[in-house]
């Protein structure tokens, strides 16, 4: 099942731009953009975050569904799959906000990565249901070449 739902698109583009970006293909182009955004952003939050928790489906014809989906995480999927299709069709023609846009989703993935930036998405649980926090070891001296 799809993360990203068609009503999802309305908050950020128009239905026109949709359909141009897609005007050559089928639904198979938006299916393929939307799952590299998707598996994208699952290479750099997995460390941190279990996948199954962040990427929840969601069924929006069914009257008893509820979207538990991460409003920030759809947000980035849109984003990302959007830069992939304007890469695919016109690269040259990509939008400027649309690139910083792009950009800024990737400088939060990789800070989420690193552990710089903190993400309210649900994190790890032990068999216990305990959290499972993140252990960073530094130390107030700067590391040394121990090689001779």
């Amino acid at each position: 099942m799809r993360f990203l739902n068609d009503t999802d698109y309305t908050a950020l583009i128009r239905n026109e731009i949709k359909a141009a970006l897609t005007s050559n293909y089928t639904d198979t182009k938006l299916f393929t953009a939307e799952n590299m955004a998707v598996s994208q952003i699952k290479k750099y939050v997995a460390g941190k975050h279990p996948i199954d928790k962040v990427f929840v489906s969601y069924d929006p014809t069914d009257p008893d569904a509820v979207d538990n989906r991460d409003a920030y995480i759809v947000m980035l999927s849109i984003d990302l799959a959007l830069y992939h299709l304007y890469s695919s069709t016109a690269p040259n023609l990509i939008p400027k906000h649309r690139s910083e846009r792009y950009q800024d989703a990737l400088d939060w993935l990789k800070g989420v990565a690193s552990g710089t930036f903190v993400s309210d998405l649900p994190p790890y649980e032990d068999e216990g249901g305990e959290t499972m926090l993140n252990i960073k070891i530094s130390s107030k001296y700067p590391s040394t070449n121990q090689r001779w």
